[in-house]
């Protein structure tokens, strides 16, 4: 199975430094450019056939995901392109009374912000906790990814899996560390572009997903050990289960972060690239022109 784990493209509350957390934040111009750079990077430069799409129910996150989608019917026939599956399993973290207030009031007291009502307040809703996110991320890994191996199995002439799951920052880090957690540390490899990533830094704590940025990893069947890297010994603190659904099975890492799709991607000016989008707008390469042509003539 080849699987990525995305984040969805820039929000305007994003822009705006604010908690979004379940609340539907749009995509601004900018954030759309990036999903369709992404779409056409992992679809054509990569040359990927994604055979499940799994979106969390933001639409943030599924209009990320369509993007894929887009991509892949300019390629294949629509009986080979699959649906985009949205799934509240995949939303961010709810955070509750801190829902749209900037990101500094997550870690200051409640009382320093006078839009977050106190604790002890009837309004009052506390954010989900660490725990809550882990179940929601076993949950989409047992009923939606296990499965695709045991299907694989019946139908060992088919396609191999080629699997997208498009997220949210934080959600995305309790899903990898979920999935990290299922595998044994000596069947987990870093792949030649990142052997040397993180100076040891322990591989269940990655640095925060940049927007469609993307964390890439292959599961194969074990056939042998696969070769310990350094931190694994040393870093990972991760229970061996033996009986684990992926016991019988390596991963190994091929990106961390990836964004190569994002290179000479720029900002439109006159804060057009950080204004929410406008789904009425046709093409956006041409509202851009447009608007470019008309800042430059007055």
């Amino acid at each position: 199975m080849h699987l990525f784990f995305i984040r969805h493209g820039e929000t305007e509350h994003n822009v705006a430094g604010l908690l979004a957390g379940v609340s539907d934040s749009r995509l601004t111009n900018h954030g759309v450019l990036q999903t369709q750079r992404l779409g056409r990077y992992l679809t054509t430069h990569r040359n990927l056939r994604f055979t499940q799409i799994y979106a969390s129910d933001l639409q943030r996150a599924f209009m990320t995901a369509e993007a894929l989608q887009r991509n892949l019917l300019t390629r294949l026939s629509g009986e080979e392109v699959p649906g985009v599956v949205k799934l509240e399993l995949l939303r961010e973290q709810d955070f509750g009374s801190l829902e749209l207030v900037p990101w500094t009031s997550r870690s200051a007291q409640h009382t320093l912000n006078p839009r977050v009502p106190n604790s002890e307040d009837t309004s009052f809703r506390p954010q989900e906790t660490t725990e809550a996110m882990v179940k929601r991320a076993d949950l989409f890994l047992n009923d939606f990814i296990l499965p695709l191996f045991a299907s694989a199995e019946d139908a060992r002439d088919t396609v191999q899996e080629c699997v997208a799951v498009v997220s949210h920052g934080l959600f995305l880090s309790v899903l990898w560390q979920t999935l990290l957690g299922k595998f044994s540390t000596r069947n987990v490899a870093l792949g030649p572009n990142i052997e040397g990533w993180g100076n040891n830094r322990p591989l269940e704590y990655l640095p925060p997903w940049t927007n469609t940025g993307f964390l890439e990893v292959t599961i194969q069947k074990r056939t042998a050990e696969v070769v310990t890297q350094p931190w694994n010994d040393r870093s990972l603190i991760l229970t061996e289960i033996e009986q684990s659904a992926f016991s019988g099975y390596s991963m190994t890492v091929h990106g961390i972060n990836s964004k190569d799709h994002l290179l000479d991607l720029k900002r439109t000016r006159g804060g057009l690239g950080s204004a929410p989008y406008d789904a009425k707008q046709q093409s956006l390469d041409g509202f851009f022109k447009r608007s470019e042509s008309n800042s430059s003539s007055t």
